[in-house]
């Protein structure tokens, strides 16, 4: 009796016998693990990965999904969402409920309960507008979908449409009266809708607040006779509170406060003040900025020690002549008498003066007048 047994061959290299099946060859090894393997069943993340056609195998799973009634599909897809869902994976469970209700069918306990499911997916996902969207189709089905109606409260309170949302929750109640879900929300729209009274009042309040520091503002400025004028753009360089304004924001009488750029022509340089008050001159700052121990290192010769300085005016606005107008300013006159006297314009909210050597005022104002002819 002779058994069958492994064949002893030796191969054309002198190589041992092999026992068993043929060891595959180098280039059929290297063909299969060259294989993508996403584009097997059980590696794959959906059926939907495998551009269509390319896999018949694949092709026959999907073919599968879709036989039957379609309600039968449809509940397939329904079950596969709710187990994404409790998974979740919030995306993927939409992707089965509208797969399910694409299918069309005509069972309203799916539909709804499709529609209802992936509101709850979206609100996971914070989609407030698609989950009212849904929540709304499912109510169509079945008015009395208590989950809908919880799901659009939710969705509501979220986006403070507080009116909105209490509707949901009420309607809700009338069906089901002790629903705790419904009554922990309705809750939380009681709290919510005290905050945001809070805060239209808060806002409220600080509108009011705002105008009545602009009318004190600009009762201020016309009492004290200030000329202002308003040009396209504010200087860019200049901080964002440098404004001007009242000690008291409410009390026009209260001394004013303005923000001052002083220019140097000379030397096309600038200095700021970001807050001088109007009882202030300007040369009580200048004792600080261009005192001996403080001279800028643009200065080289020493020109702009203080006192040996003076400040002018210059008027954008044309005088009654027609002609623009260059002013000078006393060192012991203050920013209000200047404001008073019409010497010094408000310019887009600042107030600019020129500071010159007075040794070479003269070289300064014929420069002036040939730049700004009669």
């Amino acid at each position: 009796m002779t058994t069958a047994g492994p064949t002893d061959t030796i191969g054309p290299t002198g190589d041992p016998p092999q026992y068993g099946p043929a060891r595959p060859s180098a280039t059929s090894q290297k063909s299969e693990s060259s294989q993508d393997l996403s584009q097997l069943p059980l590696f794959m993340s959906s059926l939907d990965d495998v551009p269509e056609g390319t896999n018949d195998a694949i092709e026959a799973l999907k073919a599968l999904a879709y036989e039957g009634e379609p309600h039968e599909v449809a509940q397939n897809f329904r079950q596969q969402g709710n187990e994404s869902y409790r998974s979740k994976y919030w995306r993927d469970a939409i992707e089965f409920y509208t797969k399910a209700l694409a299918v069309g069918c005509s069972v309203d306990e799916i539909n709804g309960a499709c529609y209802a499911n992936r509101a709850a997916c979206n609100l996971e996902l914070r989609n407030y507008r698609r989950t009212n969207l849904d929540c709304a189709e499912a109510l169509k089905i079945n008015p009395l979908n208590v989950k809908a109606l919880y799901r659009s409260a939710q969705a509501c309170l979220a986006l403070d449409k507080i009116p909105e949302a209490e509707d949901c929750v009420q309607r809700g109640l009338v069906i089901d009266k002790y629903n705790s879900s419904l009554k922990a929300i309705q809750e939380k729209i009681t709290s919510r809708k005290e905050v945001l009274v809070k805060l239209q009042q808060a806002n409220l309040e600080r509108d009011r607040l705002s105008k009545a520091k602009t009318v004190a503002l600009e009762r201020a400025l016309q009492v004290r006779n200030v000329l202002q004028r308003t040009t396209s753009t504010r200087p860019p360089s200049l901080p964002e509170d440098a404004v001007v304004q009242l000690q008291n924001p409410l009390d026009p009488e209260s001394c004013l406060c303005f923000p001052v750029v002083i220019l140097y022509p000379l030397h096309l340089q600038s200095d700021f003040i970001r807050s001088l008050s109007e009882n202030e001159t300007i040369y009580s700052q200048l004792g600080d900025i261009l005192s001996p121990l403080n001279l800028p290192g643009w200065d080289e010769k020493r020109e702009y020690t203080y006192p040996g300085v003076e400040v002018l005016v210059e008027k954008k606005k044309y005088d009654m002549h027609g002609k623009p107008s260059l002013s000078r300013i006393g060192p012991k006159a203050s920013l209000k008498k200047v404001l008073g006297e019409g010497k010094l314009e408000l310019i887009d909210g600042i107030l600019t003066v020129l500071v010159v050597p007075k040794v070479r005022l003269t070289e300064f104002v014929d420069s002036w007048k040939q730049e700004n002819p009669n």
